[in-house]
């Protein structure tokens, strides 16, 4: 049996404190740089401890900052190292869609080929997670796995065994699993899912772990 456990990255810093991007580097580089807000880093210490999180075996992260900082407690707590691989990067949004797009947060759920110029789709997105992820469960059967990502890649991935029944504005997605509604609310940061995934890699039960992060 091999366990995957999906981690959503903390809380970043928001962009609406930062006064003035003075840079010439593209949005795609400005957000693989953006960092954890000091909230966000005293809820990556708070998941650290986690007992569903101890004795993991190996630890990827994406090729984001953000990531790499939800990981480094679980990383110093238990001594292991990280692989990065861009794949689990978060969707790349391309062009500025929010003013031809309003709805788009609920497009890129409802319309799996979505995307604006330069962008990515829900299945450019859930293709790249799964050759990654493809890889990392059969170098690593019978293990305990930690992936530190994204709340959109995570998600997009987790479809293909999730059925999402809503998608609203206030971005609060309902999926269904097993014929339960196992999701209802908006993504949490970090938000952890755990996959229990059989001999040959077939995923045979998923959940959530809640965690408090304000216990």
């Amino acid at each position: 049996m091999t366990t995957l456990y999906l981690i959503r990255h903390s809380i970043r810093f928001s962009n609406s404190d930062i006064l003035e991007f003075k840079t010439t580097q593209p949005p795609l580089i400005q957000s693989e740089k953006s960092v954890l807000s000091v909230e966000g880093e005293k809820r990556a210490e708070v998941l650290a401890s986690v007992e569903e999180l101890q004795n993991i075996d190996v630890v990827y992260a994406s090729n984001c900052v953000r990531t790499l900082q939800t990981a480094k407690y679980l990383l110093k707590a238990q001594n292991l190292p990280v692989t990065l691989d861009e794949r689990l990067d978060e969707r790349r949004f391309g062009e500025p869609n929010n003013d031809i797009y309003p709805d788009w947060f609920e497009r890129q759920y409802l319309d799996e080929n979505f995307k604006t110029v330069g962008g990515e789709s829900q299945k450019d997105v859930r293709q790249r997670m799964n050759g990654a992820l493809d890889e990392i469960l059969k170098e690593n059967a019978g293990k305990r796995i930690a992936v530190f990502s994204h709340g959109y890649a995570i998600t997009f991935y987790l479809m293909q065994w999730y059925k999402l029944l809503n998608v609203d504005s206030e971005q609060k997605l309902t999926f269904e699993y097993k014929g339960k509604v196992v999701y209802d609310r908006k993504i949490n940061a970090p938000e952890v899912f755990k996959l229990t995934l059989d001999d040959n890699n077939n995923v045979e039960n998923i959940e959530v772990i809640d965690i408090d992060y304000d216990d």
